[in-house]
């Protein structure tokens, strides 16, 4: 892969406190020759650290310093730009975050001398429609496009898939992720771990009122809406950015023609990782 000489960081301060892990950084890229920008972030405002007019023309890679979800919001915030990002561990779990603090330095090394790789990670792109056809909100989503209930109790949904009625569901909530999200809240709800390159989306209930009700994997060139029936949910897009939804909504998935690039340092394989984070 190229070398790289500019770099973004953008930092959780909620994570990185003190700057520590942040000020090791810049000060190992700087004496190799290399050009930093810093972006010290707190607490996001509408789903957002930063936006892409923030970052350099000439940046040449996003260094992300936080756990899983800074690397999420940063990967919402920069994808026109096309960047690949290189996640630094100071969260928990880090599936998406390649490199622990005890091997920064190691890790930068091989960034600036090229020795890496980048996946292609699958986006999503949902849209809420009201009983019009009226588009009430739009975002991209790297993890899941997650409805739930919002009143303590459940909500009924229709799910459709490529315009065909596939069943109708009383649950805590409906979640649509892409493989890099089968390791998030799809997981916890009982579905399936997907293989983080692969090309397909998760469909899984939350908290079915139903015994024999099963996540659904289908292609990822599949389109997916599911209706709402009733007043009592709200939708968010990795999280954030939430929107109330009225009986009669819609809200309409579908594979995004963008990606997010990561980077990997290590070539651990994926089944390797899960087992070290499973057994963690």
């Amino acid at each position: 892969m190229e070398r790289m000489n500019n770099f973004f960081i953008i930092t959780n301060n909620k994570r990185d406190k003190d700057l520590s892990v942040t000020n090791k950084t810049r000060e190992f890229l700087e004496s190799n020759g290399c050009n930093v920008y810093a972006f010290e972030a707190g607490s996001m405002e509408d789903g957002h650290y930063t936006m892409d007019k923030d970052v350099p023309d000439n940046t040449d890679c996003v260094i992300t310093i936080g756990g899983d979800g800074t690397l999420i919001a940063a990967a919402r915030d920069t994808v026109d730009l096309g960047l690949p990002i290189l996640g630094i561990n100071q969260g928990t779990l880090g599936y998406l975050t390649d490199v622990e603090v005890d091997n920064i330095e190691e890790a930068l090394k091989k960034l600036i001398e090229g020795d890496y790789t980048v996946e292609d990670r699958m986006m999503l792109c949902g849209k809420v429609l009201n009983v019009k056809g009226e588009v009430k909100a739009e975002s991209r989503a790297l993890n899941d496009i997650v409805l739930h209930n919002t009143r303590l109790s459940t909500s009924d949904y229709k799910l459709f898939v490529n315009s065909r009625f596939l069943s109708d569901f009383k649950a805590d909530g409906m979640i649509v992720c892409t493989p890099t999200g089968s390791t998030a809240y799809s997981m916890s709800a009982g579905g399936p771990i997907i293989e983080p390159m692969a090309r397909m989306m998760v469909i899984t209930p939350v908290c079915p009122h139903k015994l024999n009700t099963r996540s659904v994997v289908i292609s990822a060139d599949d389109v997916v809406d599911v209706e709402v029936m009733d007043d009592t949910s709200s939708v968010t897009f990795d999280g954030y950015m939430p929107c109330s939804l009225l009986e009669g909504d819609t809200v309409n998935v579908r594979i995004s023609s963008h990606v997010t690039r990561i980077i990997k340092i290590e070539q651990d394989s994926f089944l390797n990782v899960l087992s070290n984070k499973l057994r963690s």
